[in-house]
């Protein structure tokens, strides 16, 4: 299986592009509305460009499907996409609300949103994914605290934040799902607190660009979520296990391993990494090489729309914690609030 039908030409699409060839796959066909914009990866990826997303899926020389596009047009396209039978990777998040994911999920069956592999990144990042494994392998005893730190270096343009979804669903839907990936036990209540301190514009647009949110797991461990819009010194990206028999770390990797001492200045690392391709990109291609395996050999996907509903109802509690002032109690995703 190599040949990929890409929906989308946005920044997303184009970080896919790259990575569907760093994995030694191509971008057999792309649709975007902007046709001006599928041109252009297309010329660069030797890519067909299709008229519609129906003609790009269909093409006889994609074997699978990838769906890069805005947010509010996921659910419109998986549909589309599952009436193929074509192996689907869809970025985060699965859908722009709760009840859109919720009853995509309910029209398909879970079976079916467990074979549709969900773009969560940042499990397949090497530092992320050895603490995983280092929790669960018992190597810190029972898992007592989890904290979870994601700061962007500077915000995204103002006109981007109406149509973003709140920082929740677009932001912290990673932090969700690396939440859940590591604890592996129900959440069972969210609270989270929330301002507009980087920039009041966010605040006035209906956002927030600094937030915390605290989460309780079934068997009492405490989990701390850490975002901000901004960090003054690059993109600080780091989790924390704290367990019973001690602590494993994933740091901000330095963009050299270069180290300085000096009487004025007794230490002094390198720089931490400043975009998110910088730091996450190795881990994009990692996810393409496990979507293209998992398809290929017919396999359950690791990370799939399933685990895309169980975000975005996180993320949801935490939106109507920080609306309502009050910690959410949770029981199931078709229970709602």
């Amino acid at each position: 299986m190599t040949g990929i039908a890409l929906m989308g030409a946005g920044r997303m699409a184009r970080v896919h592009a790259a990575s569907i060839a760093e994995a030694g796959a191509h971008v057999a066909t792309i649709y975007d509305p902007v046709d001006a914009a599928a041109r252009a990866l297309a010329a660069t990826a030797g890519a067909r460009v299709c008229a519609s997303a129906a003609e790009a899926m269909g093409d006889s020389a994609a074997d699978a499907i990838m769906i890069a596009t805005s947010s509010d047009t996921h659910v419109t396209l998986l549909l589309e996409a599952v009436r193929t039978g074509k192996p689907i990777l869809c970025e985060k998040p699965l859908a722009s609300s709760f009840e859109e994911a919720r009853g995509f999920v309910a029209e398909v069956g879970e079976e079916a949103a467990r074979r549709i592999f969900l773009g969560f990144n940042r499990r397949f990042d090497r530092g992320h994914a050895s603490l995983r494994e280092a929790v669960k392998a018992g190597r810190i005893g029972r898992l007592e605290q989890l904290i979870i730190t994601s700061r962007d270096p500077y915000p995204p343009p103002l006109e981007y934040i109406p149509r973003s979804g709140g920082l929740f669903r677009d932001m912290m839907i990673h932090d969700f799902d690396m939440a859940r990936s590591i604890v592996g036990r129900d959440i069972v209540s969210v609270t989270a607190h929330g301002s507009s301190v980087v920039d009041p514009e966010i605040g006035r647009l209906g956002d927030v660009d600094t937030a915390s949110v605290t989460m309780l797991a079934d068997d009492g461990t405490i989990i701390t979520i850490l975002n901000s819009r901004r960090s003054a010194f690059g993109y600080d990206q780091r989790i924390e296990a704290f367990g019973a028999l001690g602590m494993v770390l994933s740091d901000n990797p330095r963009q050299s391993g270069f180290r300085r001492f000096t009487a004025e200045d007794p230490g002094t690392d390198a720089p931490i990494l400043e975009f998110f391709m910088e730091r996450y990109g190795p881990s994009y291609t990692a996810e393409i090489r496990s979507f293209i395996a998992c398809a290929s050999e017919g396999r359950e996907m690791p990370v799939n729309a399933v685990d895309g509903l169980m975000a975005i109802w996180l993320a949801e509690a935490a939106t109507i914690s920080l609306k309502e002032g009050r910690t959410v109690r949770l029981t199931r995703p078709e229970d709602g609030f």
